[in-house]
């Protein structure tokens, strides 16, 4: 049943009935607040993006903030990834280099990478993407000053084959439910990331932050978008391990699965399953045009069948 209702699950629009659903958020340890600047761990998993893992260091060791720790993990490229990191690792005492020597996925790259950081905060960065000098700086801050808040994100531009603003609306619950507006590369409490059990392996096939985020969602973690562009995500001709994955039903079923209790509560559920007006539009429109079709196929086929009867008649 679970896979059947997940198939069907449109995107959220918010209202105003769900409001009294959103997760009692919690407090943190004032020692959060009072920290001047805590350690943040910037980890970049990478897997074959020699071209690329450059300039993803470049725009770690750049950032304003100063009290920073940037862990490589290479999952057993093939090309010279390695070689590349091991390079910014031997020049920089704050960039720790992790070399699996068999190739494991990007879940567990990442969940190593937080395993042996110091930092009190966690910010992912995919080989292949960017971030703005100032993020972690202004990232940091809030995480730091709003005890309530457990994940930052903000604005995301495109860049590299195509190139524009990423437009996602901004986070609302119960909408990311139903529709994930938070890409990897944001900002949250290893505290937190461990309470809830990490990057899950049943998300191997993609969309593991998504999971991750109702987790923290889930946990009482407050979300809050810095209203700038400092996120710049590579987009590439070929598909994406996440456009993959969205080939196939495994990865909603997982994600309907370990979170059942957060989608049932929500009462809109059954509306947005059953009764999403612009999916029953689009397919009142399908079928208006199927039966305009057969109408005229009839038409046709009761003239021909009418000479034919007249033909005969008249003989």
């Amino acid at each position: 049943m679970a896979k059947s209702l997940i198939d069907t699950l449109p995107e959220a629009a918010a209202s105003d009935k769900n409001k009294s659903l959103k997760p009692k958020l919690i407090k943190h340890p004032p020692e959060y607040a009072e920290k001047n600047s805590p350690k943040v761990s910037i980890i970049i998993p990478c897997y074959n993006k020699a071209p690329y893992v450059a300039e993803a260091i470049e725009s770690a060791i750049k950032q304003t903030y100063e009290n920073i720790e940037i862990i490589c993990v290479d999952d057993a490229s093939t090309d010279n990834s390695a070689d590349i990191i091991k390079g910014y690792a031997e020049k920089h005492d704050n960039i720790k280099f992790i070399d699996f020597k068999e190739n494991k996925g990007v879940i567990v790259a990442r969940n190593t990478a937080i395993e042996k950081a110091t930092g009190d905060y966690i910010l992912p960065l995919d080989a292949d993407d960017i971030i703005a000098d100032t993020y972690v700086e202004k990232a940091a801050k809030i995480l730091s000053s709003r005890p309530d808040i457990g994940i930052v994100y903000c604005k995301v531009e495109l860049f590299g084959e195509k190139n524009k603003l990423l437009e996602f609306p901004e986070y609302q619950f119960p909408n990311i439910l139903y529709s994930n507006c938070i890409l990897c590369t944001a900002l949250f409490r290893k505290s937190d990331f461990i309470k809830v059990g990490g990057y899950k392996p049943y998300m191997d096939r993609g969309c593991e932050d998504w999971d991750l985020w109702l987790s923290l969602i889930e946990n009482g973690c407050g979300v809050y978008r810095i209203d700038e562009i400092l996120f710049k995500y590579r987009r590439p001709n070929e598909p994406t391990r996440n456009d993959i994955a969205r080939l196939n039903d495994d990865w909603k079923e997982a994600l309907f699965n370990h979170h059942l209790d957060s989608y049932l509560k929500d009462k809109g559920l059954i509306e947005k399953v059953f009764f999403d007006t612009k999916k029953h539009t689009k397919k009142l429109k399908k079928y208006k045009k199927l039966c305009k079709m057969f109408l005229c196929l009839s038409i046709v086929l009761a003239l021909t069948l009418l000479v034919i009867l007249v033909k005969g008649f008249v003989r």
